[in-house]
């Protein structure tokens, strides 16, 4: 058997947060191992469009066995491992491009909502714990672009059948210096624990 592929997405800057932390642990992990998995990194625009078609063409072009999503949280304090996603998007400040999107859906055709295929509960257990890593269960993937990713995301593990979903992350330190956040968790304590995340999801059984 070959060396499995994750994908590990994050997205660009948007607004004030010129370092956007998701894009950079997604880049500091491309290329690594983890666990059965060799990381693919796919940095997205905090553009609705282009992050919608540019990861779908990804992931019909690489078809990974695994996938994770990140999205900065501004107000997070840890990981949040999000349970559910939904087929809509609202914004009224418009994205990088200058779209806004009043409550249209991401795929007209695409079920109204969609759950992980992460195994949440061994993921906390591990990773909070064991490890004592930041990191909770979340509902609120909010109707913005990290609900695109979520969106795709957890609905290519539904169809693939492979363990599939999506992590809000708190401001880096590196954001505090910058005066973006007035708090901040260090970019390697961000990637250890989306590595633990990975190493928690290896093995993971379909029923029929």
């Amino acid at each position: 058997m070959g060396v499995k592929t994750a994908l590990i997405t994050g997205y660009s800057y948007y607004g004030k947060y010129w370092f956007n932390p998701s894009g950079e642990v997604a880049k500091l992990l491309d290329g690594s191992e983890i666990s059965v998995y060799r990381v693919k990194s796919l940095v997205l625009p905090a553009s609705f469009n282009s992050a919608r078609s540019t990861l779908q063409k990804v992931l019909e072009e690489l078809k990974p066995d695994f996938v994770l999503g990140l999205g900065l949280a501004p107000l997070a304090r840890m990981l949040e491992v999000e349970l559910v996603a939904v087929n809509y998007v609202y914004f009224t400040q418009p994205d990088v491009n200058g779209v806004k999107a009043e409550l249209e859906k991401i795929d007209p055709r695409g079920p109204p909502v969609v759950y992980t295929t992460l195994p949440v509960e061994a993921v906390v257990k591990k990773c909070k714990s064991q490890r004592g890593y930041p990191i909770k269960p979340s509902l609120s993937t909010g109707l913005y672009l990290c609900n695109v990713a979520a969106y795709m995301i957890m609905r290519y593990g539904l169809e693939r059948r492979v363990p599939a979903g999506f992590v809000h992350i708190p401001p880096s330190t590196v954001n505090m210096l910058r005066r973006e956040s007035e708090f901040g968790t260090p970019l390697e304590e961000i990637a250890d624990t989306v590595k633990c995340i990975v190493e928690a999801s290896t093995g993971v059984a379909f029923e029929d």
